[in-house]
């Protein structure tokens, strides 16, 4: 039965906070989700090795996810200023609400109960949610509250780093297999398409272990987000090297690649290392057309998700771009790519 306790706080990510008018923040892409964490005292009971909230016992930490901020606010001081900013059309109108589920007891009233409140007072307003692993009647039980995708993340793409990242060789709490049954179940629950998993580039895999992932998901019809790794200070990772940019480039064309025709899988040529050497019949003018429609390199997430500076810093190169890219940009990607044609 739901707990039809109101939450006291939420955590709300800096940038979906200044677009609300809960905190001043100079911006140059405003988010168009409005991305939130779940409130807790507690700590996160997940061990990843690349997160701060279950590692670094600090206010800083607990505000953390990636490299955003997360301060928490009144409940109906959040839900006041969501009202304003659904109240009319403009640019800044949220177009999707995307819930961050930290691991506590407790945590799946909490969750099911901002998504009913959030729904009831939003009807129309798309509801994500990426959460821990549960059993397919809470499943079920999110989606008749109102929520309209939920992501379960994998983050590693193979069951051995897995379980070195987040499993059982860390003592975590997470299962390689129970993952996966979540999101079989979910697939079913919410629909081809409506089931998402996220993967970290960098982790340790090669190009060729994440590509084969994402194909396996993109069969599955999962929708596959891709991210690429921050080192965070007060993480077991936190002095892991961040991949090389032309990595990630990589990663993000294949994606595509596979989204749109899974038979490309066919068209990739690997090294011996399991580095993407070549993409067969790939020419000058499919890459350029490719990089012009931004698609592949804009943040990979769901529909409306474009995380701003979620895993960059302003004033760097992006690794997925929250808006259209420039000239320049798309220059800069077709030359971190072009050793990619098959001439």
């Amino acid at each position: 039965m739901l707990n039809s306790k109101q939450p006291e706080k939420i955590r709300v990510s800096t940038g979906s906070a200044a677009v609300l008018g809960l905190k001043r923040l100079k911006m140059d892409t405003p988010p168009t989700t409005c991305y939130l964490m779940t409130y807790t005292e507690e700590y996160c009971l997940g061990k990843c090795s690349f997160c701060p909230q279950g590692h670094t016992p600090t206010l800083q930490s607990t505000e953390q996810l990636s490299r955003i901020q997360w301060p928490d606010f009144n409940w109906e001081d959040f839900i006041q200023q969501l009202k304003v900013n659904q109240s009319h059309e403009s640019d800044n109108k949220f177009r999707r609400i995307c819930i961050q589920v930290l691991n506590y007891k407790g945590f799946y009233d909490d969750v099911r109960s901002i998504v009913k409140i959030i729904h009831m007072h939003f009807p129309t307003l798309a509801i994500s949610a990426a959460i821990p692993p549960v059993p397919p009647i809470k499943l079920k039980e999110l989606k008749d509250s109102g929520l309209e995708r939920i992501g379960i993340a994998l983050d590693a793409c193979y069951e051995e780093l897995f379980d070195d990242i987040k499993g059982k060789n860390i003592h975590g709490p997470y299962s390689w297999k129970k993952h996966w049954e979540a999101l079989s179940s979910s697939l079913k629950i919410f629909g081809l398409g409506k089931a998402t998993t996220h993967f970290i580039v960098g982790l340790g895999e090669t190009e060729q272990d994440m590509i084969q992932s994402i194909k396996n998901v993109v069969e599955k019809d999962i929708l596959p987000g891709i991210f690429l790794f921050t080192p965070v200070k007060g993480t077991p990772m936190e002095n892991a090297p961040r991949p090389l940019m032309t990595h990630f480039r990589h990663i993000q064309l294949c994606r595509y690649l596979l989204l749109n025709n899974i038979d490309n899988y066919d068209r990739f040529r690997f090294s011996n290392d399991g580095r993407l050497s070549k993409i067969k019949s790939l020419t000058k003018d499919e890459l350029t057309h490719i990089i012009q429609l931004n698609t592949a390199f804009k943040t990979a997430g769901c529909p409306d998700c474009n995380r701003p500076y979620y895993t960059s810093r302003p004033g760097e190169e992006q690794d997925g771009y929250p808006r259209d890219l420039t000239t320049q940009e798309c220059l800069l990607i077709y030359n971190e790519l072009d050793s990619l044609l098959d001439i």
